[in-house]
């Protein structure tokens, strides 16, 4: 059984910060835009991460006719949660209007496919389910670290779906982050008797490049495995992490750079939401058409990988 896409939703904030309001920390326009092509992202000072994500829902729920009760399972993937407990999904629930088993989960910017793959199980055939992408990672940035804060933006992301019989295939994987190349610190700071990361985000650029060309190549190689090939997908719609990324997957494997959605240039990096904020745009811009073969792929801290593919 596989899934259908009934209708998806976005929440930006409206709080806009240009490459340019970065120049503090020693950085320009330029070199921002030559090393990830991200020229602006937004950052949400007023709302919480569960109010992003309803607000995300509420738009996918008025862009169907879809009673909200007939929603059986709401998952949202965030890496910044209000609390630890309850979630941000139990939270969500009765401002949108529906009873259902309500979880949240948290492999960072793997999030929004894993969380496809997750509520795809969980449903029973012509069951519907929300997924929703959430995250403000503004919260975490260490604004003088300018490997780190140039690159995220805040957001949420969600889609309406619905298990049935139509082409689907889902795929997901995790490994140790033995080398802390993307973490951020939480109630405790101390391991083994040695002081971790602080609470900001800190990332080893170059260790996740490499390790986001591995998770594609490993992508590639399963559905290769299920006699699946990259030729019969019509869009990509990655992690939008960096552009020079996807630039080297699509060099790599062959692909013309135009079959994957981008739009990093305009919110940077949303993590658990960048998928899901993409695959809205591509929808309501129309580069996803009916009967196309879409991929989306995440890659994430865990360190996580996966993806989704159906036919839209």
């Amino acid at each position: 059984m596989g899934i259908e896409i009934i209708s998806t939703g976005k929440y930006i904030p409206s709080l806009c910060f240009k490459n340019n309001d970065f120049t503090k920390i020693e950085t320009s326009d330029d070199w921002i835009v030559q090393r990830t092509g991200i020229k602006t992202r937004y950052f949400e000072k007023k709302i919480t991460t569960s109010q992003m994500a309803a607000l995300a829902a509420k738009n996918a729920l008025d862009n169907t006719s879809l009673d909200p009760k007939l929603i059986k399972v709401v998952i949202v993937a965030t890496m910044t949660p209000d609390s630890f407990t309850p979630c941000c999904a139990s939270k969500i629930l009765d401002d949108l209007g529906i009873r259902a088993m309500a979880f949240d989960i948290n492999v960072a910017c793997s999030g929004f496919v894993y969380a496809l793959n997750v509520c795809h199980g969980l449903l029973n055939e012509g069951e519907y389910g929300l997924v929703i992408g959430a995250d403000e990672v503004s919260k975490l940035l260490d604004f003088t670290d300018r490997r780190s804060c140039i690159l995220f933006g805040d957001g949420a992301g969600a889609a309406i779906i619905k298990k049935s019989d139509s082409y689907s295939k889902f795929y997901a994987m995790s490994k140790t982050d033995t080398n802390y190349i993307l973490n951020a610190g939480g109630l405790s700071q101390i391991k083994y008797g040695n002081t971790l990361h602080n609470f900001k985000l800190q990332m080893k650029g170059q260790d996740v490049f490499r390790f986001a060309l591995e998770a594609f190549d490993d992508c590639f190689n399963n559905l290769e495995k299920n006699n699946i090939s990259i030729d019969d997908i019509d869009l990509f719609i990655p992690h939008q992490a960096n552009y020079r990324i996807i630039c080297s997957v699509a060099r790599k494997h062959n692909i013309d750079l135009e079959r994957f959605y981008i739009n990093l240039d305009k919110y940077g990096n949303t993590s658990s939401a960048s998928v899901g904020i993409a695959l809205d745009e591509a929808i309501r811009g129309g580069v996803l058409k009916k009967n196309m073969k879409v991929l989306l792929i995440g890659f994430g801290s865990g360190l996580s990988w996966g993806y989704s593919l159906f036919k839209y």
